[in-house]
Formats: structure tokens, C-alpha cells, sequence
């Protein structure tokens, strides 16, 4: 039921400029960058405290309304959103980030050229000085 994710601190008085730039990602067919990555943890979605009942989610509706985008509550384990210009919005209350392993870690973009060395080496100091943790799950480290 996981889905892939950016795990951020945003001051919510920046949600809605978020939110805007969020939904630009979307472009004019409302759909994320990487649609050969099907499935459920593919689904384009947001997290707030609160999902829906967060203060500033008002701001979220409206960049979704002026992007085309429909916004639902994520409930857990939600299906694909491909082809659907939707994105589920989750209580972080109730679905907390977890950190993915190391190798997801500031690694290039498989869309883009690559970032280079110097962003790729940022991995180690994110774990030197515990921004990022080993997670047990099988990985580079």
C-alpha cells in the first residue's frame, strides 16, 4: 500500500504556492511526468496534516481546481491514478512518511540528464549527519 513520495517540512503559510507548483507538474493532460510507472505506489498524491481538514487545504483546492486536477481523500492501499487527473490527499496523521532506502536518495532522475556528482554525493552527507537513516531494507550501504 506505499506509494512513492517527497517527505517535506513547508511552512503553511508557503502550502499554497506549493500546491501551484505542485499542480504545474501535471502539465495541460493533468498527468504526472513518468506514466510508464503503473500501480498503486505510483499514484499521484499529497500529504497534510489533517488531509482534508488542514487549515490551509482551501489554497490546495484551488490549485488543483485551476490545474483541471480532482483531489480525493486517500483512504490506504488506493489504486493507480493514471489517466484519472487525480491525486489523493492523505491525512500524515494517519499515514505517516517512512523513508525510503539509501539508493532512492538523491539519485538523477531516469527523465532528465544526469544531476552530477556533487548532488549525488549529497547522499553521504545526509547520512553522516543523520538526515537520512539505513532502513533495513536491502540497499547500496
Amino acid at each position: 500500500g506505499h506509494a512513492e513520495v517527497v517527505g517535506m517540512k513547508v511552512p503553511p503559510s508557503a502550502i499554497g504556492d506549493l500546491a501551484v507548483e505542485y499542480f504545474k507538474l501535471f502539465g495541460k493532460k493533468g498527468e504526472r511526468a513518468d506514466p510508464m510507472d503503473k500501480g498503486g505506489e505510483y499514484r499521484s498524491l499529497l500529504g497534510l496534516p489533517g488531509g482534508r481538514n488542514h487549515p490551509m487545504f482551501g489554497k490546495v483546492e484551488e490549485a488543483a481546481a485551476a490545474a483541471g486536477m480532482s483531489l480525493v481523500e486517500g483512504k490506504g492501499n488506493d489504486p493507480d491514478t493514471l489517466g484519472k487527473r487525480l491525486v489523493y490527499v492523505y491525512d500524515t496523521k494517519k499515514f505517516p512518511f517512512y523513508q525510503a532506502e539509501v539508493y532512492h536518495q538523491y539519485h538523477n532522475d531516469f527523465l532528465s540528464p544526469a544531476y552530477g556528482k556533487q548532488y549525488n554525493d549529497l547522499v553521504d552527507a545526509a547520512l553522516d549527519d543523520g538526515r537520512i537513516k539505513i532502513t533495513g531494507c536491502p540497499d547500496r550501504v
